[in-house]
């Protein structure tokens, strides 16, 4: 038996039936309409971030995870500064010092931190643009609420960021302070035996080639200095197998190699068949070596000390400074359109719904209406 229907014959039955499916739709058209004004408004807000200039590996901000409460397992193998931002900002550190600031357990009506950070997390989306910029989203009923949320994210992960600069600043002023003080009384020591050796031997002349040696030798010194005190503030976050840190030390390696060919220091390198720019000390006579050692130790806690002192100063500036740590591209406004519930689509898939279940009902009664006739 062909149980196939006619396009005419589909048609006669619905005809036959538009009261029932006119009802039914209207009646779905009406409820939709006023469900959709009965619910209510939700509203967007959006602000955005510039991405930052410099490029950081996971390893190395893994100390700034931690301190944000953010697991490392949620950035990508390679993380740019961008992901970090928006790790952060999807923290509860951040989260919590948002409802604190906008009193926003009492607004939710919620019973303690913890619903209030759902509801909050719920309502927040952060996402991060091929080109780096960073939008953070936040919904509520609230069109005022909803963009000083989003601003308040915003604010919060600038103040997590100073905060941390500040914290490791202060750590890093107190390593130097402390070297600092030492170079200084090192430095007063070696200041004392180079008078002490001219008052008892007289000797004063030390060659042009020691001079530069001792010259290049401080500054090689210098920069060691330098290089330990960025390598001090990188291991602050950095972990050992960090790209970073191995070159730091390696650099460093490479300059006390240095020194050790200029034989101011013991090495276990065999230079008898080097050769080299400057004269090596332990070969020089014996009284201008011992002044050129005394003169070279003087030369080195000065450059070293000088160094330190600039990078003392710099720490302390940077554990002061009160200065923006992000750049805003766009602050949140409050929204002029809501975002739901979308009530011209809500209306128009209810009716649309309704009417294509009322039609498919009144085909299955006639169906089965000629059958039992």
């Amino acid at each position: 038996m062909d149980e196939r229907i006619s396009l005419g014959e589909l048609a006669r039955m619905l005809l036959k039936n538009r009261k029932l499916i006119l009802l039914a739709t209207s009646a779905t058209f009406v409820v939709a309409m006023v469900v959709s004004l009965v619910l209510p408004q939700w509203y967007k807000a959006r602000a955005s971030i510039l991405p930052p200039a410099s490029v950081t590996s996971t390893p190395d901000i893994v100390g700034i995870m931690r301190f944000a409460g953010v697991k490392p397992t949620q950035l990508p193998t390679v993380a740019t500064e961008s992901d970090v931002y928006s790790a952060i900002l999807r923290s509860n550190t951040v989260a919590e010092a948002v409802i604190d600031s906008l009193d926003l357990i009492k607004t939710y009506k919620a019973k303690n931190l913890a619903d209030a950070l759902e509801r909050v997390f719920d309502n927040t989306k952060v996402t991060v643009a091929p080109e780096g910029i960073v939008e953070i989203t936040f919904e509520d009923r609230d069109r005022e609420r909803a963009a000083n949320v989003a601003n308040a994210f915003v604010r919060e992960l600038d103040r997590f960021n100073r905060r941390t600069s500040v914290s490791s600043a202060g750590r890093v002023r107190l390593m130097v302070e402390k070297r600092l003080v030492e170079t200084r009384a090192e430095l007063g020591k070696a200041e004392d035996s180079l008078r002490v050796f001219k008052e008892t031997t007289g000797a004063i002349f030390i060659s042009e080639q020691a001079t530069a040696s001792i010259k290049t030798a401080a500054e090689i010194y210098a920069r060691i200095a330098q290089l330990e005190v960025e390598l001090a503030r990188l291991k602050q976050y950095a972990t050992d197998k960090s790209p970073e840190v191995i070159d730091l030390r390696l650099q460093i390696g490479t300059l006390q190699g240095k020194i050790a060919e200029m034989g101011y220091v013991k090495s276990s390198v065999d230079h008898a068949a080097g050769s080299y720019l400057f004269p090596r000390f332990d070969a020089a006579p014996s009284l201008e070596q011992k002044l050129a050692d005394l003169t070279m130790e003087v030369e080195i806690k000065r450059s070293v000390y000088t160094v330190l002192s600039e990078q003392y100063e710099q720490a302390r500036i940077q554990e002061t400074r009160d200065t923006p740590t992000i750049q805003i591209l766009d602050r949140a406004q409050p929204p002029s359109t809501r975002s739901k519930p979308r009530r011209k689509a809500m209306v128009g898939v209810s009716t649309a719904a309704a009417f294509l279940l009322a039609s498919a009902i009144a085909l299955y009664r006639e169906k089965h209406r000629e059958i039992g006739g």
